[in-house]
C-alpha cells in the first residue's frame, strides 16, 4: 500500500531507455525553420520548382504549405509545456501530408465547385504516419508519432490489433490507393536526427528521478501531442488565433478581496474561516506542486481554495483555474457564487458540463462550443467525469482541451468522491499534469482520503497541506454530537418515529439513506404519521430541474426557520449548502457519515449545544449494486466495534477507516475490467494503458518476437471507460417546460436548433438502468420521440414530490 518504486516498474523502464539508447531518432521540418539542416541553393531551387508546378491548397482561400506551417507552429507553441514542441512540430508539418496528391486536390476542387462529395473520401493522414513509421527506425517514436498523424481527424487506436502492429497493419493495406511516393515528390521535408530523441529521453529520465511509470506516461505525453495537433489543426482551420494573454490575476484578486471585506465576522465560526482562508491566500507563494486542503464542513474551502488559487496563479504566472466538482448541485453553487464576486466580466467563467444550454443565436451557440472544446477561460467550472473522460478518451473531440489543462491551477472538490475503481488512473493523470504539464493540483475534502499511501500514489508535495488547525480550533467546529444507534436494525416505520421525536422538539431533520427504494420506504411511513411539517423528497428519480427546485425551498424554509423535514439518498450530503438541526445517516462509509454531519448546524445556528447526528442501521437494506457502499459501511461497523467510546467523526477514525477501506480496495483501483475465476485482476484499463500484457503476448504469439513499441490500447481503454456506471438511459420527463421543448424539438426542421433544444432536455431527464427501461417499455410508460429519446407518460411522474414513481398513478 505504501509508495515503493517496485522492480517491474523499474524492468520496464529499463527496457524504454534501452530502446530509446539504440535507436536512430529523425526530425521533419521546412528548410527554414532553425532546427532544421539547411539544402543546398540548388536542392532549394529544385524542391520550390517541383512544389509549384501545382497549386496545392488545403482548403478554399488557404495554401496547404501555409496551413502546415502554421499549424506545425501553434502545436510547438502548445507543446512547448510539456518538453515535446519538437515532436509537435514534426506532426504538425505531417498531418496532411496526403494532401500534396492530385487525388486529394481534385477532391477538393469537386467539394468547392458543390458537387456530392464524401467527406473522409480521400484519405489523406496515413501518408505521414508512412514516412514516420519508414524514417523513424525507433518503434516507440513511430507508435507515439504515427498514430498521432493517423488518428488527428478520428481517435487514437490500440498499438496492437489481433497480434499485429496496427500502424503497420494500417499503412499496407490501403497502400495503393494513398499515392504515397506522388506526396512524398511534392513535399519532401527536411531531416535532423538528434531532437526528438532528446525529447523522449527526458520524459524517461524525468519518469525515473519521480518514480513515475515511464510506459503511462508515455500515453499520457501522446495524447497531450494529439491535442496539441488536433488543437492547432481546428484552429488555423477555422481562422482562430489562440490568446496567449495571462489573466489579470491582480484584478481579480482585488475583486474576491473586496467580497471578503464585508463577509460577516460576529461569530467564532466566522473568524475562524478568515483565519483559514488567509492561511490559504499566505500559501499562494509556495513552489508549483499538489497540495491538500483538509478542513472541516463548514469551513469555507470554496473561497479559500480560490484565494489560493488566484495568488498562486499569479506567483507562477499561470494562464488558468480549474474547478473540478463532482456533483452538478455542488457546481451550480459555485457558479453562482463566482458570478456574484466577478460580476463585471462575462468572459470569465466558463462552464462545462452536461446542463448547460446553447446560446439561441446561432454566433453565440458557436462561440461556445469552441469554448468548451478548447478550455482557454480564465475561470473553468467542470465536472469529475468532464475531466477524466477528457483525459481517458481517444477521441480527437473530447482530447482537444487535454493541453489547456496544463499551466493552471486544478482544484478538485470533494475528492473522497472520487470512485474506488479510478483511484490509480486519476492518482497519475494529476502526477502527469503536475510534472510534465507544469499544474498546481489542490485536493479539497473535508476527509482527505489516502490517496499518497496506494500502489500508485499521486505524489503529494512536501508539507502539502495549505492549513493547519489547533486542537482549540477544531473544537469551534464541533457543532454535532454522534450517536451509534447501529445495534439493532430499524424498520423505515421506526426511523419514522425517531423523525417524528426531533421535530416534535423543534429539530428541522434530514434522513439520508444509501438506496432509493429505502428513501421512498422511509419517507412513506413520515407522511402516514401526519408530521406537521414542511416535507421534501430528494433522488436521482427527480430531474436536475426538479432537485435544483426541491433544494431552493429547502433552503427558504430552513432560513425562515419552519419546521421541516428532507428524506434524500447521498447526493445531499457533500458540498450542498444546507443547515438542518438534526441528520439521521444510514450507515455508509465513514467518510459519508461526517459528509452527511456537515448539513447539521452548519453554521452553528445553535451555539449552546451540538445537534445530533444519529448512525442507524436499516432493516432488510440491500446493497448488492451499491459495491463501494456496502464495502464502506463494512469498515465503518470494524472501527466502531474497535474504538468505542472514540469519536466517530475525529480525525483519527478517519485515517482508520481508510486504511481498512483502501486495504480491502485495493484490487481495483486500476479499473478492472476483467477477472480471474479466482478472484484477482486479468485485464484493467491501466494495465492497457501502461504495459498493455494481453497486446503484448498475442504480438509475440503471432510474430514470435518481443513488442518493441508503445503498446497502449487506446481504444480499446476508451471503450472501456466510465466514470459512471453503464447501462443507464435518459428518459426526459413531464416536469416544468419541457413538453413544450419537446413540442419545439419535433415541428423543428432545423439541425442546430434541434441540437440546442436535446441540449436543454438534459436538465429534465431521468436517468434509468435497464431493469427498470424494460419495466416502463413493458407498462407503456415511455414513447420513442422521433427515434431520439424517450418521453415519460405524465401518469408515471410526480412532480409534486417523488419524481419518477414505481407505478403509475391511478
Amino acid at each position: 500500500m505504501l509508495r515503493s518504486f517496485s522492480s517491474s516498474r523499474q524492468r520496464a523502464l529499463s527496457i524504454v531507455g534501452r530502446w530509446v539508447e539504440t535507436s536512430a531518432f529523425l526530425w521533419f521540418g521546412l528548410n527554414h525553420h532553425p532546427s532544421v539542416r539547411r539544402e543546398s541553393a540548388g536542392q532549394r531551387e529544385t524542391w520550390e520548382s517541383r512544389r509549384n508546378a501545382m497549386r496545392y491548397r488545403a482548403r478554399k482561400n488557404q495554401e496547404l504549405s501555409e496551413h502546415v506551417e502554421n499549424t506545425a507552429t501553434l502545436a510547438k507553441v502548445f507543446a512547448a509545456v510539456f518538453g515535446c514542441e519538437n515532436m509537435a512540430y514534426c506532426v504538425g508539418l505531417l498531418h496532411d501530408l496526403g494532401k500534396y496528391t492530385k487525388s486529394f486536390q481534385d477532391y477538393l476542387d469537386r467539394s468547392l465547385r458543390g458537387e456530392d462529395v464524401t467527406r473522409g473520401e480521400v484519405i489523406h493522414a496515413l501518408q505521414g504516419a508512412i514516412f514516420v513509421t519508414e524514417t523513424l527506425k525507433d518503434p516507440v517514436i513511430a507508435d507515439v508519432v504515427g498514430n498521432v498523424i493517423a488518428s488527428h481527424h478520428g481517435a487514437l487506436f490500440d498499438s496492437i490489433t489481433n497480434g499485429e502492429r496496427t500502424l503497420t497493419f494500417r499503412t499496407n493495406k490501403r497502400r495503393e490507393e494513398l499515392h504515397y511516393e506522388e506526396a512524398i515528390k511534392a513535399f519532401s521535408p527536411s531531416i535532423d536526427p538528434e531532437i526528438v530523441r532528446a525529447e523522449i529521453l527526458s520524459v524517461c529520465k524525468t519518469c525515473q528521478s519521480k518514480e513515475l511509470r515511464p510506459f503511462f506516461m508515455l500515453h499520457l505525453m501522446t495524447k497531450a501531442l494529439y491535442s496539441c495537433l488536433v488543437d492547432a489543426d481546428r484552429c488555423d482551420a477555422a481562422g482562430t488565433k489562440p490568446d496567449d494573454t495571462v489573466p489579470d490575476w491582480g484584478k481579480l484578486i482585488q475583486q474576491l478581496e473586496n467580497h471578503l471585506a464585508v463577509v460577516d465576522r460576529t461569530s467564532d465560526l466566522d473568524n475562524l474561516r478568515n483565519r483559514i482562508s488567509r492561511q490559504c491566500q499566505k500559501n499562494g507563494g509556495r513552489e508549483q506542486g499538489v497540495y491538500t486542503l483538509s478542513v472541516p464542513t463548514g469551513g469555507g474551502k470554496t473561497l479559500s481554495s480560490l484565494r489560493f488559487a488566484l495568488e498562486h496563479a499569479q506567483a507562477h504566472n499561470l494562464k488558468r483555474i480549474i474547478y473540478i466538482i463532482p456533483y452538478l448541485s455542488i457546481l451550480d453553487q459555485t457558479a453562482a457564487q463566482m458570478r456574484k464576486i466577478f460580476s463585471d466580466d462575462d468572459d470569465l467563467i466558463l462552464e462545462h458540463h452536461s446542463n448547460i444550454e446553447l446560446p439561441e443565436k446561432e454566433e453565440d451557440a458557436e462561440r461556445t462550443r469552441l469554448l468548451t472544446a478548447r478550455w482557454d477561460s480564465p475561470l473553468i467550472l467542470t465536472t469529475m467525469v468532464q475531466f477524466l473522460e477528457t483525459i481517458y478518451s481517444n477521441k480527437a473531440s473530447n482530447l482537444r482541451k487535454f493541453h489547456n489543462m496544463s499551466e493552471a491551477v486544478l482544484i478538485f472538490d470533494e475528492i473522497q468522491s472520487l470512485p474506488i475503481k479510478c483511484v490509480h488512473l486519476f492518482n497519475d493523470a494529476v502526477n502527469f499534469l503536475n510534472v510534465f504539464g507544469k499544474s498546481t493540483i489542490l485536493l479539497c475534502t473535508a476527509t482527505q482520503p489516502h490517496l499518497d499511501k496506494v500502489d500508485r500514489p499521486v505524489q503529494l508535495s512536501n508539507n502539502p497541506a495549505l492549513v493547519t488547525l489547533s486542537p482549540d480550533e477544531l473544537k469551534v467546529f464541533e457543532r454535532v454530537r454522534p450517536e451509534d444507534k447501529t445495534r439493532s436494525p430499524m424498520s423505515h416505520g421506526q426511523i419514522a418515529e425517531l423523525v417524528n421525536t426531533q421535530l416534535d422538539v423543534g429539530k428541522s431533520t434530514l434522513v439520508i439513506m444509501n438506496t432509493k427504494g429505502d428513501a421512498r420506504g422511509v419517507y412513506a411511513h413520515c407522511k402516514s404519521l401526519e408530521i406537521d411539517c414542511e416535507k421534501a423528497f430528494l433522488t436521482t428519480d427527480l430531474c436536475p430541474t426538479h432537485r435544483l427546485a426541491v433544494l431552493e425551498r429547502l433552503r427558504t424554509n430552513l432560513t425562515e426557520k419552519r419546521p421541516t423535514l428532507c428524506v434524500s439518498t447521498q447526493l445531499i450530503e457533500a458540498g450542498v449548502d444546507i443547515s438542518f438541526g438534526c441528520v439521521i445517516r444510514a450507515e455508509a462509509g465513514l467518510d459519508s457519515i461526517v459528509q452527511a454531519a456537515g448539513r447539521c448546524n452548519r453554521n452553528n445556528e445553535n451555539p449552546e449545544e451540538p445537534q445530533p447526528v444519529f448512525v442507524i442501521d436499516v432493516q432488510d437494506e440491500n446493497l448488492s449494486r451499491l459495491p463501494e457502499i456496502e464495502e464502506g459501511k463494512k469498515q465503518t461497523e470494524r472501527i466502531f466495534r474497535e474504538k468505542q467510546g472514540t469519536n466517530m467523526l475525529s480525525a483519527e477514525a478517519m485515517d482508520l477507516f481508510y486504511k481498512y477501506y483502501f486495504f480491502n480496495q485495493r484490487n481495483k483501483m486500476d479499473y478492472v475490467t476483467e477477472w480471474n475465476r479466482d478472484g484477482k485482476p486479468k485485464s484493467s484499463i491501466y494495465s492497457l494503458l501502461n504495459d498493455n500484457p494481453l497486446g503484448a503476448h498475442a504480438y509475440k504469439d503471432l510474430t514470435g518476437e518481443i513488442y518493441r513499441g508503445l503498446p497502449a490500447a487506446f481504444q480499446t481503454a476508451a471503450e472501456a471507460f466510465s466514470v459512471i456506471d453503464g447501462g443507464q438511459t435518459g428518459i426526459v420527463v413531464p416536469f416544468g417546460e419541457s413538453l413544450e421543448l419537446v413540442a419545439t424539438f419535433q415541428k423543428s426542421f432545423n439541425p442546430a436548433e434541434k441540437t440546442r433544444t436535446l441540449k436543454r432536455l438534459q436538465k429534465f431527464t431521468v436517468n434509468v438502468y435497464s431493469h427498470t427501461l424494460s419495466k416502463l417499455v413493458d407498462a407503456g410508460a415511455i414513447r420513442a420521440v422521433d427515434d431520439t429519446f424517450y418521453l415519460l407518460s405524465p401518469d408515471w411522474y410526480d412532480a409534486e414530490e417523488q419524481g419518477l414513481l414505481s407505478d403509475p398513478r391511478l
